[in-house]
């Protein structure tokens, strides 16, 4: 499993635990750590494929 299929599997995982919060709104502490903690894991993931483009160009 890569670096980013890992990433990809542990934000769909957050998801699911921040479905179960209730309310369902940012003004649940919990659920919106959740989101920033989501779209944390989405930006590396955007670095880590820019790393990767990067390294093919210059090989």
């Amino acid at each position: 499993m890569t670096p980013e299929e890992r990433l990809q599997q542990m934000i769909e995982d957050l998801r699911r635990l921040r479905m179960q919060c209730e309310p369902k709104s940012n003004q649940n502490p919990r659920y919106l750590r959740y989101s920033t903690a989501v779209s944390a894991l989405r930006w590396i993931i955007d670095d880590l494929a820019k790393d990767s483009t990067t390294r093919r160009q210059d090989d």
